[in-house]
């Protein structure tokens, strides 16, 4: 059978009726099923689409080109069948990929309404549903034989995994991390290795996971370095969120006095809950001072910097209100999840 026959066979109206049926059903879903995903998720869902349109757009001009050639009989047209042909034949690939793109995306997105899904799952169906389109279009189209090519192909794929050593390692990992699930998105989390991130998970993509730190800054991390580093999530357990702070004040101060007005700071301080215990306590005595420890449960892991600058500055204010003397002043970074 000829290139052209097989082109032919292809390109019939009932795989282009097949596949305009199939958008329209993830048309359908979108706009009946998922009227109440978040705005995120519609702007994702309406790039997707737009995208669609335009393959779907360009596919059909192709399609009635090659439609127009096949259908008449001259000599120079026929000439450029076959470059039309597979020109179409690829548009129409890429069209069926971006329509179960989208229907993963609309899966995942009913399967979870609340939290985040990662983009890394979809990444991974796509491009092994491209990468089986691409092995059958050359075999059954152009003819290529794969075994033989694969057999006699060692060095190359020696070469090729020298050279995406660090692409691959980042994908695996990245599926690692989805079985292991240490985080999901919307988590807050910190990453502690030779440098520690911390920020709130946006977005877990086959090659990196997306934070976005305390002021919005994006951080990207390669996910190898994630899964190789310690991970805190503060966001994977329903129990609240404790936080450290260090006082150091003159060793003359009143303690009974100094304990009365942090506890009062932490009941007047928002961001802090409540209906919880706070522990104020005397750690050590210094020569730089009276060593006071603070622990107080907060509402949000993104909102502890806040806090803390209001704490302080409250009991600054007391202090002086009081005539105690601050010694010396320092914040700890680590975080300490309630075990109550």
């Amino acid at each position: 059978m000829s290139m052209k026959e097989k082109l032919l066979e292809l390109l019939g109206v009932e795989p282009l009726v097949l596949l305009t049926l199939l958008a329209l059903v993830s048309l359908f879903i979108y706009k009946v099923f998922m009227k109440n995903v978040n705005d995120d998720r519609h702007r994702s869902l309406t790039r997707l689409f737009k995208a669609l349109f335009a393959t779907y757009l360009t596919f059909i001009f192709f399609w009635a080109i090659q439609y127009f050639i096949s259908t008449n009989e001259v000599a120079l047209f026929n000439r450029f069948y076959n470059y039309f042909g597979l020109a179409t034949v690829a548009l129409g690939a890429l069209f069926f990929v971006r329509i179960i793109e989208i229907m993963v995306f609309q899966y995942l997105f009913l399967k979870s309404m609340k939290a985040g899904v990662p983009v890394l799952l979809v990444n991974l169906v796509t491009l092994i549903l491209s990468l089986f389109i691409v092995a059958w279009l050359s075999t059954s189209v152009l003819g290529v034989r794969w075994a033989p090519l694969l057999a006699t192909s060692a060095i190359v794929s020696v070469v090729l995994g020298l050279a995406l050593q660090d692409t691959l390692g980042n994908l695996f990992a990245g599926v690692a991390l989805q079985f292991d699930k240490p985080y999901e998105i919307g988590d807050w989390i910190e990453i502690h290795g030779d440098k520690s991130y911390a920020g709130e998970v946006h977005e877990i993509s086959w090659r990196a996971t997306v934070l976005y730190g305390f002021f919005d800054e994006v951080i990207t991390l390669p996910n190898r370095l994630v899964s190789q580093s310690e991970i805190s999530n503060f966001s994977a357990r329903e129990k609240p969120i404790y936080r450290g702070l260090s006082v150091y004040l003159d060793a003359s101060a009143n303690e009974e006095q100094v304990k009365a007005i942090f506890v009062e700071v932490l009941k007047q301080t928002t961001g802090v809950l409540q209906h919880l215990s706070h522990y104020v306590m005397l750690r050590e005595l210094t020569e730089k001072g009276v060593h006071w420890r603070l622990f107080y449960p907060i509402v949000h892991y993104g909102q502890q910097y806040t806090i803390v600058d209001e704490i302080l500055m409250r009991s600054q204010s007391e202090f002086k209100k009081a005539g105690v003397q601050i010694a010396k002043l320092r914040v700890d970074a680590e975080a300490r999840a309630s075990e109550r």
